[in-house]
């Protein structure tokens, strides 16, 4: 788990080693533990390669990279995990191949000198890599097929710049803040998607379950984008595999698969430990983990004694998976410099405290001495754990006119409607996200139309199944993945998801709908697989909480409100050219409008980093120690 940086330039070259220098820097949260950077002279061409070190598998100085072959005519550097490195190396092993580290890098490394680009397909992990094979005069950027870890580039026709973070490269290179990149998170509740948009203009994302390819025979340097990996087939042909089979044999092979993702992503040659709350799917996940490794650490956000919080939850799922708990809650928390630090990890403007909470849960984890996390992301997802899975099963079925079903249907909402009633007014605020007119929800800000933005509603003649598969490409899953991985990097913490699993999330949204919504759950055949493994309070709860941080306190008793105000004073200038007129900082931004509505804090992140994104970005080491309570 690293962070990755790249540059190529016509020889001679100064400013691709300077600017791969400058990442490094930038980077150095990524990977505390060693950086490096090397110049490859190739043709008429400079490689620059850098890279920032989290020493998980093999950490040994002879596992840094770049990497190279013992020829030195293939190198690659590396950001991620290859969970399945044990497998393929043995397989390699028997083809002939021959390992000098016990690293997953070399594993990765021989698996393309054997394979090519098709040994991506074969690799069981998270990863954003570049590969530089000098024989075929080309150099190849890799991201994984969900985009877990990002990859971000500048072409400019004839230079290349590459990194996981995409600050340096837009400062050097004069691109301002992409302002329908924050439109979309305020009117549409997402930013990333399965495109190559970034939080830059000019600067582009790798897409999801793609490599590009950078021709470097000629003194011109040529790019091709190729897809390696197609989830919606996958899933169309796992549908046609387990078609017709027994709920009770489905049931069991979904544990079977959620059980091996969680073995291969304990595998560490340093410390890990759990993100717990209490929700389902990290309850699974301990469970699952605390039954292979004993004395694990699990840091939940709550306490165990306050009915607020889902600490008491968190502990009875501690005691019964035999786990170490650590507490983090925010009365010992400066949450000013918490908004800071977390929006210097992000990089980029996000909605709501519970990201604030998110980064405090990981910097703990680092001040204890843990390196790698393990946590739930992707099963809400992966599972329909979403309560507007309902409606698009209602919506379904309508248009279908299967009357057949409607009696579950409305048993359904009988039973989830209770649920519902309690969030009514986040619901009723989020309505014209759901909206099929352009626009989403309204906003004070002059921003951009999105015309170009789908909201994430069920377009007419979808299947709810394509509808899922869009939450986990597009509507849900990149923007999360992008939170979780920024602030686990930013505190130097490798976060390891077993739902994000591709066997996982193939087999689960290839799932019938009726495996997975019933009786008023979402999730039900993860319900059902971890039956007399998790507490029925927890197994059985259709209550979904999430961090709750209680972000009016926050706003008026811990400050936070001030502190907004403050930093958007500081920006007035140009905060005041998105504001219409007669709109006053105080007032639009006042401790009661940051509470009530609920378009407010977002507005007031957008407008204090669009002021000055480059002042955000990552630099030395954003994380600081905490007093915590427990």
């Amino acid at each position: 788990m690293c962070g990755i940086s790249g540059a190529v330039a016509s020889r001679p070259d100064t400013w691709g080693r300077a600017l791969v220098e400058q990442i490094t820097d930038y980077q150095r949260p990524r990977g505390p533990d060693m950086q490096a950077v090397q110049s490859i002279k190739t043709g008429s061409h400079v490689v620059t390669l850098g890279h920032n070190r989290l020493s998980i598998i093999d950490p040994v100085p002879g596992s840094n990279q770049p990497f190279f072959t013992p020829n030195r005519t293939v190198g690659l550097v590396f950001n991620g995990e290859i969970y399945n490195y044990k497998e393929l190396r043995a397989e390699l092993a028997a083809l002939g191949r021959t390992f000098v580290t016990a690293s997953d890098t070399e594993v990765l490394l021989h698996a393309y000198c054997e394979w090519g680009v098709a040994a991506f397909d074969r690799f069981l992990g998270m990863f954003a890599f570049a590969i530089l094979d000098l024989d075929r005069r080309q150099l190849l950027l890799v991201r994984d097929r969900f985009g877990v870890k990002p990859l971000f580039y500048r072409f400019d026709g004839s230079t290349l710049a590459f990194a996981s973070t995409p600050g340096v490269i837009a400062r050097e290179a004069g691109c301002g803040p992409n302002l329908e990149y924050a439109a979309r998170g305020i009117q549409l509740k997402y930013y990333e998607d399965e495109s190559s948009i970034s939080p830059y203009q000019g600067v582009d994302a790798l897409e999801p379950s793609h490599y590009l390819s950078v021709d470097l025979s000629d003194r011109r340097i040529g790019v091709r984008k190729s897809r390696y990996y197609d989830f919606a087939a996958r899933v169309v042909a796992r549908t046609e595999v387990i078609a017709g089979g027994k709920e009770a044999d489905l049931v069991r092979e979904l544990r079977e698969i959620l059980d091996d993702a969680c073995r291969l992503r304990l595998r560490s040659d340093v410390p890990v430990g759990l993100s717990l709350s209490g929700g389902l799917d990290s309850s699974t996940i301990a469970i699952l983990a605390g039954a292979r490794q004993d004395n694990l650490l699990a840091f939940s956000y709550g306490q165990p004694d306050d009915v607020t919080s889902e600490g008491p939850l968190a502990a009875e799922v501690g005691r019964r998976a035999g786990l170490d708990m650590r507490w983090i809650w925010p009365k010992d928390i400066d949450l000013s410099d918490l908004f800071m630090r977390t929006l210097q990890a992000q990089g980029a403007p996000f909605p709501h405290t519970s990201q604030m909470a998110q980064f405090a849960v990981f910097q703990r984890a680092r001040a204890d001495g843990v390196k790698v996390l393990l946590g739930g992301q992707g099963g809400d997802e992966a599972l329909m754990g979403y309560r507007k899975f309902f409606l698009f099963q209602a919506q379904q079925a309508l248009r279908n006119r299967s009357m057949a079903e409607l009696p579950a249907l409305f048993a359904n909402a009988a039973l989830v409607f209770p649920m519902i009633a309690k969030r009514a007014s986040v619901f009723w605020s989020e309505r014209h996200r759901y909206s099929s007119k352009v626009g989403g929800m309204a906003t004070r800000l002059n921003l951009p139309v999105l015309n170009d933005s789908p909201s994430p509603t069920m377009a007419a003649g979808q299947s709810i199944r394509d509808r899922q598969i869009e939450d986990i490409t597009r509507f849900s899953l990149p923007t999360l993945l992008r939170y979780e991985d920024r602030n686990s990097m930013a505190n130097s913490i490798e976060s390891r998801l077993p739902f994000m699993d591709h066997r996982l999330l193939e087999f689960s949204v290839a799932l019938p709908t009726a495996v997975k919504l019933r009786h008023g759950f979402g999730k039900w055949a993860l319900r059902a697989a971890t039956k007399d493994r998790l507490p029925d309070s927890i197994r059985m709860s259709r209550d979904k909480r999430g961090f709750d941080t209680q972000q009016a306190v926050w706003i008026r008793g811990g400050g936070l409100g001030n502190t907004l105000r403050a930093l958007l004073h500081e920006e007035r200038s140009v905060a005041r050219d998105f504001l219409p007129a007669g709109c006053t900082i105080d007032s639009t931004f006042g401790d009661a409008a940051l509470v009530d509505d609920p378009q407010a804090f977002k507005e007031a992140v957008t407008l204090i980093w669009i002021a000055d994104p480059l002042r955000w970005q990552p630099t030395g080491n954003v994380a600081a120690t905490y007093a915590h309570a427990g």
